[in-house]
């Protein structure tokens, strides 16, 4: 019987920098990001991603004031009353069920 086999190849690009310490030529494999090590001078850089996108701090994000004190209790009120009345709903609902009639 024969076998198949499958071979699977991938070919990964490479881009051409260079090192930020010692200023030779170094290849990376394309759309990797990070912290490297020169094989030329061994000082570590980094590399960053500087097509197509931003760098932002979290001084541009909008951030929501707390809610105040007044509020949560004003909110939590009905919901402890809710949780009060389920339970004893089902305390009752327990408490009857285990009557039965001769």
């Amino acid at each position: 019987m024969l076998k198949i086999y499958y071979t699977a190849i991938t070919v990964a690009t490479m881009v051409e920098i260079q090192c930020p310490n010692c200023e030779e030529d170094i290849e990376l494999e394309d759309g990797v990001f990070g912290l490297f090590d020169c094989p030329n001078c061994d000082e570590e850089f980094i590399w960053k991603d500087n097509d197509n996108r931003d760098d932002f701090s979290n001084e541009q994000i909008d951030h929501f004031p707390p809610m105040p004190l007044g509020f949560k209790i004003i909110f939590s009120i009905p919901l402890i009353l809710l949780l009060l009345l389920l339970i004893a709903v089902l305390f009752l609902a327990i408490a009857f069920s285990g009557m039965s009639g001769p």
